[in-house]
């Protein structure tokens, strides 16, 4: 489940046409800015499971989506429209009913601004259950001396579960 909203989000920023940065290998990766701009980058920071069944969950979660953008205009006034696609795409085209939590302008400097907005979903989680473990049997065949025939062979077979 968290693999395919991974998908979806992925799927659903990069069809607005915004290059969506890999995710990091290093902590440190997370304060670097990116070269590129405008581009986006998503992470999924929080997921709630309740149970429902012995089975299945509703998951609540939590997703952030930073939108880098560039302007020489003050304000980032260029990054609204695009911040409007992201909002709208990402409730409208994933499965997973997001919510729209609110935008931050989370960082400004010269010309250079970092957006965050924040998203709320839920979905159902159903653990896959594993089937009833089929019996193995194993039959061993080998050949023994009889003992009371003197030199004559004799085939057993064993069976083992």
């Amino acid at each position: 489940m968290l693999t395919e909203l991974d998908a979806q989000i992925g799927n659903a920023l990069q069809s607005l046409g915004l290059p969506v940065l890999s995710k990091v290998d290093k902590p440190t990766e997370l304060f670097i800015k990116p070269k590129t701009t405008p581009c986006v980058w998503y992470i999924v920071e929080k997921a709630k499971f309740e149970p429902v069944s012995a089975f299945a969950f509703s998951v609540d979660f939590e997703v952030s989506v930073f939108l880098f953008y560039r302007s020489l205009r003050e304000k980032g006034q260029g990054a609204y429209e695009l911040l409007e696609k992201i909002l709208s795409t990402l409730s409208l085209k994933t499965q997973f009913n997001l919510v729209p939590q609110g935008i931050e302008l989370y960082y400004h400097e010269s010309g250079e601004f970092a957006f965050l907005l924040s998203f709320k979903g839920n979905a159902r989680f159903v653990v896959p259950q594993e089937e009833e473990p089929l019996t193995k049997r194993i039959t061993v065949y080998y050949v023994t001396p009889s003992a009371s025939e003197g030199s004559k062979e004799e085939l057993v077979s064993e069976v083992f579960k």
